[in-house]
């Protein structure tokens, strides 16, 4: 089942935190190979430059890919599959060789998760009132010699249920999005293409991991907001992003 139909299908593969589910790991790879589709996120790539001791510029540019959302108009940063089989960049001997930091979609198979917001109502921060829900993805390996709830299988893998790198996130894609639609309608195709760039270093790269991940998130979509308000200062920051 691919991504669009998941979403078709939302509401029939939604879970509750005390449902329960059948899956075991068996450590096959399965999951790994004929992949292009693993989506990462600012603190996932942030965690993972962490670990690999590189900074998130060097990840990206060595593990990722890029493209823009059919629908949101946000760069959406992936690994970038390699081989034949299409296999994830960090899977190493049939393991993931950033196990303890893995990618979030990864560390929650078999199951997904979403965000539901409400732009009607806003909180005192000022950010759209959210609520974030499960789903039960399809499973095509593994066994099902374990049974696990929900709530449990992600506290196995340190997975906060109120995750506000998350929620701060998706709220963020809500809003810039809202502004690249708007700015794609009337600037030109080559003034967009510099947008994007500079909304993708600025989102997802630009992070320094000795320090809180947080603060740093704030300040990158305050940034991008600012900026997309601005063509000469995009252009500016084309050219900066180019020299480093």
């Amino acid at each position: 089942m691919n991504r669009e139909d998941m979403f078709q299908n939302i509401d029939d593969l939604t879970v509750g935190l005390d449902d329960t589910f059948k899956f075991h790991c068996t450590q096959c790879g399965k999951c790994c190979i004929e992949r292009d589709d693993i989506m990462l996120s600012p603190m996932d790539i942030f965690k993972i430059a962490k670990e690999l001791k590189i900074s998130p510029h060097a990840f990206f540019y060595k593990y990722c890919t890029r493209v823009i959302g059919t629908h949101s108009r946000v760069p959406i940063v992936m690994l970038r599959p390699v081989g034949k089989n299409h296999r994830c960049p960090l899977l190493k001997n049939n393991k993931c060789a950033v196990h303890n930091v893995k990618p979030a979609v990864c560390g929650m198979f078999p199951l997904g998760r979403y965000i539901v917001l409400s732009p009607e109502n806003y909180n005192k921060e000022g950010f759209a009132d959210s609520e974030v829900k499960y789903l039960l993805q399809p499973i095509e390996c593994g066994d099902d010699s374990e049974t696990h709830t929900v709530r449990e299988w992600l506290s196995g893998f340190d997975i906060s249920l109120e995750d506000k790198a998350f929620v701060r996130w998706h709220q963020a894609i809500a809003e810039i999005s809202a502004v690249l639609q708007a700015l794609e309608k009337k600037w030109d195709p080559f003034t967009m293409m510099e947008v994007w760039f500079v909304v993708q270093i600025t989102l997802y790269q630009n992070y320094d991991t000795e320090k809180d991940f947080m603060p740093q998130l704030e300040e990158n979509i305050a940034g991008v907001l600012d900026i997309l308000q601005d063509i000469p200062r995009i252009k500016e920051a084309v050219r900066y992003a180019t020299r480093a």
